[in-house]
């Protein structure tokens, strides 16, 4: 889904990536923010080079704010011992990319209600801010910013998913039920009621304010969407839970050594085995993974005197797992890296390589199997 961002760095010890769509709500809230302050009495006459500031001043505090709400959930998702693999902020906000889901209701219920929390937490410290601020610009930008993350935090605590308030909703159905595929089941079809209820007010509002009508339309659909993915992970996990790697990788991995050139590796390798990457070996130890497209980085006249471990990037901890994980973490830290496969290791041994077309085996047998 966010394979257009690229990374802004690193907050206590989290990646944080934007998406290309940031830059689109960014540049709507600066617009409508500067076209929308000269209407207000108390900032009429000024030059309009200042309202676009003021504009753009306010779209980057929403941006901080947004990114102070999914830091929250990150950060409660590391103390409860699920891992981190980084912050996308998009279109409609952000996503906080866990690594495991969670494994009770209890840490589902404190790390989907802690964003809400601060973004009501942050209202309350914009609205002190408003009251005490001198002259009519900071009181604007306070009082802006105290109404959005008010809207914010009442508008994810919707219960339905993928907002935060319906993960609280499955959060308790899970907790009552006991069942996690029946509470993502009902918090899923109260996002997708949700989503088609913004559609049809979307659509009356039409007539009134095109814009308006239409971006409240698109957000229904964008939680439809959403609502009906989430439902479909629920499955995915559902499948995949209990079935360890060691029992879906392939043991049998072709490895390449370190000191192979170029032309060695993609003529007696990428053109014999019909694989994607390959695992590289420096006196005896795995030292990373190397893909078709390093090799076409470099032009074909060098492939005879470039050893590939010169291209070879270090290994990752995202790249690898453990031969007792679950089928369906090995998964999910695939989609969060946008990888095809994963290095399966322990304590530095190679046991084999998971990929995607593995977990897919899997889950076309089970699902023939009506498992």
């Amino acid at each position: 889904m966010f394979s257009h961002s690229f990374r802004l760095g690193k907050i206590l010890g989290i990646e944080i990536e934007i998406d290309y769509t940031w830059f689109i709500i960014l540049g709507l809230m600066a617009f409508g923010f500067a076209r929308g302050l000269p209407q207000q009495l108390e900032l009429k006459g000024l030059h309009p080079a200042y309202y676009w500031l003021l504009g753009i001043a306010i779209a980057l505090l929403l941006f901080a704010s947004v990114l102070i709400h999914e830091l929250s959930h990150s950060l409660l998702a590391k103390m409860n011992g699920l891992g981190i693999a980084g912050i996308t902020l998009f279109l409609f906000g952000g996503v906080s990319k866990l690594v495991k889901e969670p494994r009770s209701a209890l840490s589902e219920l404190q790390i989907s209600i802690v964003g809400p929390l601060v973004s009501l937490l942050l209202a309350g410290l914009f609205a002190i801010a408003h009251w005490l601020a001198v002259g009519p610009v900071l009181k604007t930008i306070f009082g802006v910013m105290a109404f959005i993350n008010a809207l914010l935090a009442v508008f994810n605590l919707l219960p339905g998913l993928p907002l935060d308030g319906g993960r609280v909703l499955r959060a308790i159905i899970w907790y009552v039920s006991g069942s996690f595929a029946k509470a993502t089941r009902i918090a899923a079809i109260a996002g997708q009621g949700i989503g088609f209820f913004l559609i049809l007010i979307g659509v009356m509002t039409l007539f009134r304010n095109f814009v308006s009508g239409l971006w409240m339309a698109f957000i229904g659909w964008f939680l439809i969407q959403a609502a009906q993915g989430s439902y479909q992970q629920s499955i995915l996990r559902r499948l995949l839970s209990g079935v360890k790697v060691n029992s879906v990788m392939t043991s049998d991995v072709v490895t390449v050594a370190a000191e192979m050139t170029l032309e060695e590796l993609v003529n007696d390798y990428f053109l014999v085995y019909n694989y994607a990457a390959f695992p590289v070996l420096r006196d005896g130890e795995v030292v990373g993974l190397i893909h078709l497209s390093d090799a076409r980085k470099i032009p074909r006249e060098r492939w005879i005197s470039t050893a590939v471990g010169e291209l070879v990037a270090p290994l990752r901890d995202q790249q690898v797992i453990a031969p007792e994980e679950d089928a369906w973490e090995a998964m999910a830290k695939m989609a969060s890296e946008g990888t095809g496969r994963l290095l399966v290791m322990s304590e530095g041994v190679l046991h084999g390589i998971i990929s995607r077309a593995n977990v897919m085996r899997l889950i076309r047998t089970k699902m023939d199997l009506g498992a």
